[in-house]
């Protein structure tokens, strides 16, 4: 009993500091951001820092990221999305990150000022016509930038680990359109940082950038292929962790 109730006060306490920083150097931190998209990039990453120490200290939570990660290069970063953590991995590892992200982020006033300022689009996922309209305004938007790596998210939300689900045609509009270098990512973020429970338990979270894609007008089985390349590995990385408790 002392035991689980060490584990809840360390994920409460935890919990706390990591929001309680986003509001306070969210907002200490405005006026420098404001001046640039890389000042406030600097903000986000000092921020994932703070927060990656935090999880190590209190909840013996550690990172794994490697692969074929993106340099200073325009590219698409095609990932698995489970949890808000691998959220963080990405903002902290990516050069210069934007993310198509969901309307409802832009309601949350502090966050909401960083994700425009480094250039994230936001799309109504329920509304198959908006959010085609939002992929196109990506797209013009994004032909005009010089460097930078756009995230986006197959599936349009968040899975369960070992879960899978269809993916929109949003990727492939993004990569036959931009005509980028494809960069494809698992994790098992939610063995860690569960979206659907009140706690996270510690472990390894491990994030692969599996592969780069070049663009090829002659592929066929684009969608196909690279739903099969992150669930695959995705799966793998589940069972790694699973293996090791």
């Amino acid at each position: 009993m002392k035991k689980k109730f060490k584990f809840v006060f360390q994920d409460s306490l935890a919990t706390s500091l990591i929001y309680f920083l986003l509001i306070v150097l969210g907002l200490i931190m405005i006026p420098y951001a404001s001046f640039s998209r890389l000042n406030a990039i600097r903000v986000i990453k000092l921020y994932c820092r703070l927060v990656f120490l935090i999880l190590k200290v209190f909840l013996k939570i550690k990172l794994d990221i490697r692969g074929f990660i993106p340099e200073n290069e325009l590219a698409i970063v095609c990932s698995k999305h489970q949890s808000f953590l691998d959220v963080l991995m990405l903002l902290y590892i990516l050069p210069q990150p934007r993310f198509v992200m969901k309307s409802e982020l832009n309601r949350i006033p502090i966050f909401s000022f960083y994700a425009k300022k480094i250039g994230c689009f936001s799309v109504q996922r329920d509304n198959k016509r908006d959010a085609l309209t939002a992929i196109i305004e990506t797209i013009k938007k994004e032909q005009q930038e010089t460097n930078g790596q756009l995230v986006i998210y197959p599936e349009g939300t968040r899975t369960l680990p070992g879960e899978t689900v269809e993916y929109k045609k949003g990727i492939e509009i993004l990569f036959s359109r931009l005509k980028r270098p494809l960069f494809l990512v698992s994790t098992n973020s939610g063995l860690i940082w569960p979206q659907r429970d009140a706690f996270k338990y510690s472990g390894i979270t491990s994030m692969h950038f599996i592969k780069k894609i070049e663009y090829n007008s002659k592929r066929s089985d684009f969608m196909a292929e690279i739903r099969k390349t992150i669930e695959d590995d995705s799966l793998r990385l589940y069972n790694l962790e699973k293996s090791r408790n």
